[in-house]
């Protein structure tokens, strides 16, 4: 297979990651990010935060740099002077390579497992099982 490590950004509505102590994760269900480490990715609930991110459809977004996975994360919870990232392994398939994708895109036509775009370089995922969070990668 071609798996690979990429980033992905997503909210938390906790503060887990903050206090190196306390690893727990918590139960509100608006907690994508404890939902992930809890479960990993489910692409049912991708795109459900009320933030407008719809350019690959229902696929579960991944980044190349960590730097653009940056632009993704919020805290919805209590205050934090810490924000979260997630280094994960991900298993691309047959990959079809896209300029621009759009708000009507959905999946990827038959035959292809992923997308990925050129810049910033992204990869779309449809498949929960092609992705697993590894790190939870803590930064100020």
């Amino acid at each position: 297979g071609n798996e690979c490590r990429w980033w992905h950004g997503t909210g938390r509505s906790c503060n887990v990651g903050d206090n190196p102590a306390d690893p727990s994760l918590c139960t509100q269900t608006g907690c994508l990010m404890c939902s992930i480490l809890r479960t990993s990715f489910q692409t049912p609930k991708v795109n459900t935060s009320g933030r407008n991110f719809h350019s690959f459809g229902k696929g579960i977004c991944v980044y190349s740099k960590s730097s653009k996975a940056y632009d993704y994360p919020y805290n919805g919870g209590p205050p934090s002077q810490y924000s979260v990232i997630l280094l994960v392994n991900v298993i691309a398939g047959q990959g079809l390579k896209y300029t621009l994708a759009g708000p009507g895109f959905t999946s990827p036509p038959p035959g292809y497992h992923s997308v990925l775009t050129d810049w910033p370089l992204q990869l779309a995922v449809y498949n929960d099982d092609a992705i697993r969070p590894s790190w939870l990668v803590v930064y100020q």
